[in-house]
């Protein structure tokens, strides 16, 4: 009986996936150091000049590249710049939250060309749930411009590589929905899903606060508490793509029972409505997390152990996460951060001179810089960095005018 492979034993590389590497390289190298020339390239990435042509060929092929010649003098032939074509198509990115639906669409840089935000509730079908995205995302869409690909940050778990969503808590019926395969079927191009959480992350690392940072930790405070973690410019996901759920780890160990089965965790303890229940237990007249900053402000003493403790635990918990993953960056976005303008320089405070050694000197713990969108532009994020690691897949080559056609009377004078 043939026998499968051990998992411990490492594959080769074949010629197609070497050369695929070689031009996701090539791809990265361009995101990250545009304008570039191609002898520019060639020193950046250790390829071959040749193999740097034969790349940049295949992605002139498909439209990704403009050329514009360098401003610098110098001696003999001036060289030419080569950056990504921005102009390329449109790309969608949606954030599915819990209450809303908010989707931006952008170029293929990432720049936000226009916004749409609908309300949603996590109670409803997924039926009507996927109407609602079709609806928005048509809406949205400029039918002038190609559409490259869809991107989708949704509460998790979820199964990034199959684009399902596997059943997010409070989220309904919405349990093992192939949400990427529904939407890129009903719009024609690849679509890629992934938890909110993450998505943000890689926004931020994209986008935001992280864009010179290759190791960062995205910490989403809302009615839960998310995050992802970016490692060598990658979301790490682990074993289960559970990796850095820092709102299910245990900081009380006798606290109120999470709805994940575990006691003490730090989502019972920070996120919106376990705050907001421990202000209704107070009788404080507060309706929001903004409410209750302002009787903060007003010297309110019950307020402001409750505030107290919020930071206590968060504090405690980004102990631990420097601790674990030593991040050059911790940033911290979502509704609670927006309502206490206080609360990013305080947990700095807090977490420095507590963390490991060193650690603690070196972290940097910021808000996040795309507030609201950090969660659909990371799915923007996303979409681009699939396609730009498989551009042959995910693209169709730009139309070519044949030579006879382009030389012809009719064809000059229609």
């Amino acid at each position: 009986m043939k026998q499968g492979r051990p998992r411990s034993i490492r594959q080769g590389r074949n010629l197609p996936e070497v050369r695929a590497d070689n031009l996701n390289v090539v791809l990265e190298a361009l995101q990250k150091l545009q304008p570039i020339s191609r002898s520019g390239l060639a020193e950046a990435t250790g390829l071959t000049a040749a193999t740097i042509t034969h790349m940049t060929d295949e992605l002139e092929a498909l439209d990704l590249l403009v050329e514009t010649p360098s401003s610098e003098r110098q001696v003999g032939r001036r060289p030419t710049l080569l950056s990504l074509n921005h102009a390329r198509g449109q790309v969608i990115g949606v954030e599915l939250s819990r209450s809303i639906v908010h989707v931006i669409r952008s170029d293929f840089g990432g720049r936000p060309l226009a916004r749409l935000e609908r309300p949603f509730r996590a109670t409803t079908s997924v039926k009507k749930g996927l109407a609602l995205l079709r609806e928005v995302i048509a809406e949205l869409v400029d039918p002038g411009l190609p559409l490259l690909g869809i991107g989708v940050g949704i509460p998790g778990p979820v199964d990034s590589e199959r684009g399902v969503v596997l059943g997010p808590p409070n989220f309904g019926g919405w349990r093992d929905v192939p949400l990427a395969a529904g939407l890129g079927e009903h719009f024609g191009v690849p679509c890629w899903l992934d938890d909110d959480a993450k998505a943000a992350a890689f926004g931020e690392r994209w986008y935001g606060a992280g864009r010179h940072e290759e190791t960062l930790l995205y910490v989403s405070l809302r009615s839960g508490v998310g995050s992802g973690l970016i490692v060598g410019d990658r979301v790490y996901r682990g074993a289960h793509e559970l990796a850095g759920e820092i709102g299910h780890t245990t900081i009380h160990v006798d606290g109120p029972l999470c709805e994940c089965g575990n006691r003490g965790c730090l989502e019972t303890l920070v996120s919106i409505p376990a705050i907001m229940q421990e202000v209704r237990r107070l009788g404080l007249d507060a309706e929001n997390p903004a409410d209750l900053h302002r009787l903060v402000l007003a010297g309110d003493r019950k307020a402001q152990s409750v505030q107290e403790r919020v930071y206590t635990y968060l504090s405690a918990a980004l102990v631990n996460a420097v601790n674990h993953y030593d991040p050059a960056l911790i940033v911290l976005g979502g509704q609670l951060v927006r309502s206490w303008p206080d609360l990013t320089e305080t947990l700095a405070e807090k977490v420095k001179g507590r963390s490991f050694g060193y650690l603690s000197k070196d972290i940097r713990i910021v808000e996040s810089a795309l507030g609201r969108d950090a969660t659909a532009l990371g799915a923007v994020a996303i979409a681009i960095s699939h396609i730009l690691r498989d551009p042959q897949g995910a693209l169709k080559p730009k139309p070519t005018v044949p030579e006879s056609a382009a030389l012809s009377p009719a064809a000059a004078h229609p």
